[in-house]
C-alpha cells in the first residue's frame, strides 16, 4: 500500500509492506494508536520530501514485529527513549509496554534516518 501526504511541507510518501492480520481489540486498539503516533513522528521530522516506510512481519509463534523508518535527519546526538520528554513518544512507550506487553526501540537508521521497531509478543 502506497499513501502519499501532501500537507507536510514537501510530500512524503508513506509504504507499507506486509500485513497486521486480524488481531484482537484489545491488541488492534492501542497499536493502532502507537502506528498512528510513529507514523506522525517519522513524517513530522525525518520525511524530508521522501518516503516513510511501514513493515509488519509475524514471527513464530504469533509474535509481530512492526518498523517505522524515515530518511530525515536522524535522532539528536545523545537521543534516549528512557530519557524523552516528548509526549508523544510518553504514550507510545506506555502502550507498548504497559498495554501490549511489548518492545519499543528507536535507534538510527543505516544510511540515515530513524528506525522505531515494536516487537509485540504471541498472546
Amino acid at each position: 500500500m502506497v499513501m502519499e501526504v501532501t500537507a507536510a511541507p514537501k510530500p512524503v510518501t508513506v509504504r507499507r509492506t506486509g500485513t497486521f492480520g486480524v488481531l484482537p481489540a484489545e491488541v488492534a486498539t492501542p497499536l493502532a494508536m502507537v502506528l498512528t503516533e510513529l507514523v506522525q513522528n517519522a513524517v513530522e521530522h525525518g520525511g524530508e520530501g521522501g518516503d516513510v516506510e511501514v513493515a509488519v512481519e509475524h514471527g513464530e509463534g504469533g509474535a509481530l514485529r512492526m518498523q517505522v523508518r524515515d530518511r530525515g535527519p536522524g535522532l539528536p546526538d545523545g537521543f534516549s527513549i528512557d530519557a524523552s520528554d516528548r509526549l508523544g513518544l510518553h504514550i507510545v512507550r506506555t502502550l507498548v509496554d504497559s498495554e501490549l506487553g511489548g518492545q519499543l526501540e528507536l535507534v538510527p537508521a543505516d544510511g540515515g534516518g530513524t528506525v522505531a521497531t515494536v516487537v509485540l509478543r504471541a498472546r
